[in-house]
């Protein structure tokens, strides 16, 4: 952390030789400048901060010592030395009964100077450093309790008088965050929230922005930025800032932002309008998306949309369907309002599909098809135009399966069958299975049953008994090696299962097999 100096003295030529002469940077002072009284210096801190004034006691106007007691009562973080020559040593320790950090005798020794600023330095920056963690509890708790009215505790009541600083919430959330959870590994998908968290917090703390973040939701991770200058939260910053963000987070992020807030009594109202925003682009491209931005909608063709729909359903070509779902939801993405605007009527114009189809084959059981796109949804984590487009397609697959007189759902079951085959050495479950394409576990079970006549446990083994076969016959592999390679943990129940099929257990059907094998090439030769 680096510091902002600024040195005073009636002789520019003294300032000017501090200033160029010594490597200030090497002691952790970023930024010098310079006062040539101290009246010239009160009218610098009116303007900005600076942490450290190194100044000479003895000025016209204004000299050090009346500046430091106007320092002390009114910028009491900031720190100084005073430079004095012997005939002024009384007000040198006039100046340290003040609360002045330090002094120096004329004429000043440039080691002794730097030793003494790096001293002071190092003060200044625990300092900092304390005040800092206690302001940033002091948010977090402030934001916990303002947003989600959880108490405050004694601490922090007793702590800090209200913030004066500015701030902006961001609300962030994963994109495609149901499809992570059905599709990583459970310990892979724990680490997701706390990756996104450390990109925004290490990259936060790189530009210097003070901040905040906790997670409101299990996909929503709350970022309050602040600061005293309102420069470091402007639009242009923010962008910069999670430009960087987005290019380093290992998954894809939305970000809304508020604008500009002054009081944290205000943070709730930015809250939920942030969540409005965020409804609002929710299954776009990924970015930074601010308060204050404008979205202009087009009418949409309702009936037009429904006709198309039910004119590819109609037709019975699950290829075409799908490309025209693609479409629908495309277009309803970018003229509807807001996501969740979006879902609705996705779920409306499948319930009216549904009532028309009962109503051209009254002899049809449409009513009985359950509809995963009207089950309750948590949008904040299927929240991906492409994860509702799938629901959409796969709602309109059953109905189609109704419909035709014939292989009613052999779309979706070779599609889970492919799935399986690609998987089957993993730890495969049906509810895994049945999640990854969109429907409940006890309708895959249902289904998987009717269509392939064996329960998914069944057909699993089934495979990778056969595959087991053909490693058993065409490697030297041990047994134990390729029970595992097959997908079983467990030596003792793969064998029983293996005998259950086959008739004899592994190393039987290997031996049997390789005597079968030398008898035949006895009498080839």
């Amino acid at each position: 952390m680096s510091i902002r100096m600024l040195i005073v003295d009636d002789e520019p030529v003294i300032c000017q030789g501090l200033v160029q002469t010594i490597p200030w940077e090497s002691l952790g002072v970023q930024e010098v400048d310079m006062a040539f009284n101290g009246k010239q210096a009160l009218e610098k801190l009116a303007d900005q901060s600076f942490d450290l004034i190194l100044t000479d006691i003895s000025m016209p106007e204004m000299d050090g010592l009346a500046m430091a007691e106007h320092i002390v009562h009114e910028k009491p973080d900031t720190k100084m030395i005073i430079i004095s020559g012997f005939d002024h040593f009384d007000y040198a320790r006039q100046a340290l009964r003040l609360g002045i950090e330090d002094y120096l005798l004329k004429p000043v020794d440039v080691d002794e100077l730097m030793a003494l600023v790096k001293r002071v330095r190092n003060k200044i920056v625990a300092h900092k450093e304390r005040k800092n963690s206690l302001l940033q509890d002091w948010m977090a708790e402030q934001l916990r309790h303002r947003l989600f009215h959880s108490p405050l505790s004694e601490r922090i009541k007793e702590k800090h008088a209200p913030w004066t600083g500015r701030y902006r919430l961001l609300i962030s959330e994963v994109s495609g965050y149901a499809y992570l959870q059905n599709t990583l590994p459970s310990e892979a998908f724990e680490g997701v929230q706390e990756d996104v968290r450390h990109v925004v917090e290490k990259t936060c703390r790189a530009y210097g922005m003070k901040h905040v973040s906790l997670f409101g939701h299990e996909n929503e991770l709350l970022t309050l930025v602040y600061n005293e200058h309102s420069d470091m939260l402007d639009d242009s910053k923010l962008r910069e800032i999670w430009g960087d963000i987005m290019e380093q987070s290992p998954y894809p992020i939305q970000t809304v932002s508020s604008s500009v807030g002054q009081s944290l009594s205000e943070c709730y109202d930015h809250y939920q309008k942030g969540l409005i925003l965020l409804d609002d682009v929710r299954g776009k491209e990924s970015g930074l998306f601010i308060e204050s931005q404008q979205c202009f909608k087009e009418t949409v063709d309702w009936k037009g949309l429904n006709h198309r729909l039910l004119e590819d359903l109609l037709k019975g070509d699950e290829s075409k369907l799908e490309a025209c779902i693609h479409q629908v939801v495309a277009e309803l993405l970018e003229k509807e309002k807001t996501f969740s605007q979006m879902v609705e009527r996705c779920r409306s114009l499948e319930v009216a599909l549904k009532q028309k189809l009962q109503e051209r084959f009254p002899a049809k059981s449409f009513d009985r098809v359950a509809l995963r796109l009207q089950e309750e949804l948590e949008l904040r984590k299927w929240n991906t135009s492409n994860v509702i487009e799938q629901l959409f397609l796969c709602d309109l697959i059953h109905l189609l399966g109704e419909l035709k007189e014939d292989g009613q759902n052999n779309w979706m079951i070779e599609k889970m069958k492919r799935y399986i085959h690609k998987h089957y050495q993993h730890d495969l479950r049906a509810a895994e299975v049945a999640e990854r394409h969109f429907i409940t576990p006890n309708y895959f079970s249902m289904l998987f049953k009717k269509e392939t006549g064996q329960s998914f446990s069944e057909y699993v083994n089934g495979l990778r008994i056969q595959k087991s076969v053909e490693l058993l016959l065409n490697t030297s592999n041990k047994v134990f090696e390729i029970a595992e390679y097959v997908g079983y943990k467990e030596y003792k129940y793969f064998v029983q299962v293996f005998k259950k099929q086959v008739g004899f257990t592994p190393t039987q059907y290997r031996r049997m097999n390789a005597a079968q094998e030398s008898r035949e090439k006895q009498i080839e030769s």
